[in-house]
């Protein structure tokens, strides 16, 4: 059982590694519960589980990694308020991603959630030249959910994109990870052939 205060800086799962199969950052994201369709297992309990996630993904650099912590200790409650808006933003993309896979139309409500988030990341964007090319700024701040930034703009360049009909969810149903599916037929069923793949090649060999 996790004891710590959700804003804690420490890991609640020390030995837990990040599967990043997804292929892409915001999908990746989503896929910070196990077992989705069967017995969900949370993997983002304290504000240090959602800084280890972004910093193996590369979504923070160490530096800025490291800063984050240092904040997060001197305002603990913040940091939890951060957490909780990482889940709320985690699960508004995995529902509306879902949409996608089954071709439904999103819900009004779930497209509002997600809209506050598109606010607030791109509200102070704009356009500057980097090395000779034009590209989209948004604010950096020091906001301890920063990291947040990185996965709105991320999930909104995919999700109006044609690569939105690349979003694919696990054939085992048990499992139900999104991935980005970046195979020339576009036929990928598992998240990991190795893991989910595989474990359901068992189980048809057993069912004879």
């Amino acid at each position: 059982m996790v004891t710590r205060s959700a804003g804690a800086v420490e890991r609640s799962e020390p030995a837990y590694r990040f599967d990043f199969c997804g292929g892409h950052p915001a999908i990746d994201f989503t896929n910070t519960v196990g077992n989705r369709g069967d017995e969900p297992e949370e993997h983002l309990h304290t504000y240090g589980d959602l800084l280890a996630w972004a910093r193996a993904r590369g979504v923070v650099s160490r530096g800025e990694a490291s800063k984050l912590a240092r904040r997060a200790q001197d305002d603990v409650d913040a940091a939890g308020r951060a957490l909780r808006r990482a889940v709320d933003l985690r699960e508004t993309l995995y529902a509306l991603m879902s949409a996608v896979v089954d071709r439904k139309k999103p819900e009004k409500q779930l497209l509002a959630r997600l809209n506050d988030y598109v606010s607030d990341t791109f509200g102070a964007a704009h356009l500057a030249v980097e090395e000779g090319r034009l590209t989209l700024k948004t604010p950096s701040d020091d906001r301890l959910d920063a990291m947040l930034t990185p996965i709105v703009r991320s999930a909104i360049e995919l999700l109006t994109s044609d690569g939105a009909a690349r979003i694919g969810r696990c054939a085992d149903k048990g499992c139900a990870w999104l991935f980005f599916d970046t195979t020339r037929s576009g036929t990928r069923r598992w998240c990991d052939m190795k893991v989910c793949g595989n474990r359901n090649k068992v189980r048809r060999f057993r069912a004879g």
